[in-house]
């Protein structure tokens, strides 16, 4: 009898070590689907992004957005509940992404050289990262608050997230066209973790995002199958903080679709 109770004991334990393996990478495969994702872009987009917490801008702006087909990535700072929570899940439903821009808003190149990296990730990045898991959300993207990165905070928080944003500044005088590392080849987007950002809070009214330097970026990524990165923050005819109005919003959308260029979420990027 208990020669027969081993065996059994034996086949169950046999059994459980060649299932549990399956089950594991089942769950892991669900947190970032990657079977969905294009295995490599083909043409040439624009990646709109949005960022902190100008939640009544930006669910007024749905409708504008769904006017042209745009869908938009929205980083978020703070905690994730509340009215937040709500507001959330209302944009994601609309199609859109929601990305990680930290519980504080931090720097993270300051506050790593401080602390350290790893105090970054732990205090700053991953309880955010929960709590959009908690809303049914798996953010696969975070965007550097004031665009503060270096290689060493890429290559930590790229092992929590396939893509980072950060921004690249234009220097007066300068085209925006001509700055390289703003573009990215599209068959290329799925090599370069961090992507570089051009601010367009204030077009037209500021020398580096007026209707002219926009245009000139747009046409050279629908020329040369390229990825731009734009980022802005509120969607607002006035006010004192960052903020694109929405008629400089639309003016962006109706070129982006007059040159035939996509428009991908940072969820969407291979």
């Amino acid at each position: 009898m208990r020669e027969a109770i081993r065996n059994r004991l034996g086949a169950l334990a046999a059994i459980l070590l060649f299932v549990q393996p399956v089950v594991v990478r089942a769950e892991a495969d669900a947190a970032v689907p990657r079977s969905a994702l294009p295995q490599s872009l083909d043409r040439g987009a624009v990646v709109l992004s949005f960022d902190d917490r100008n939640f009544d801008d930006w669910l007024k702006a749905l409708p504008l957005m769904a006017k042209y087909g745009a869908r938009a990535t929205f980083f978020v700072s703070g905690n994730i509940d509340g009215q937040t929570l709500d507001a959330v899940r209302q944009l994601h439903s609309h199609g859109h992404a929601i990305g990680a821009h930290g519980i504080h808003h931090l720097r993270a190149v300051e506050y790593s050289q401080q602390r350290s990296v790893d105090e970054y990730l732990q205090n700053e990045v991953l309880p955010q990262v929960e709590q959009l898991k908690v809303a049914g959300i798996t953010p696969t993207a975070f965007a550097y608050p004031n665009s503060r990165n270096n290689e060493a905070t890429d290559a930590a928080l790229l092992k929590v997230f396939r893509h980072l944003r950060t921004g690249c500044s234009v220097a007066a005088g300068e085209q925006v066209s001509g700055k390289h590392a703003l573009f990215v080849p599209a068959d290329q987007v799925s090599s370069r973790g961090c992507l570089c950002g051009k601010g367009i809070d204030f077009a037209p009214e500021r020398a580096d995002r007026t209707y002219e330097q926009i245009d000139g970026a747009l046409t050279r990524a629908a020329q040369n199958r390229e990825v731009l990165v734009l980022y802005a923050h509120g969607i607002a005819s006035s006010g004192k903080g960052n903020h694109i109005t929405p008629e400089a919003l639309e003016r962006v959308l109706w070129k982006t679709k007059e040159l035939g260029l996509a428009f991908y979420t940072f969820d969407q990027l291979p």
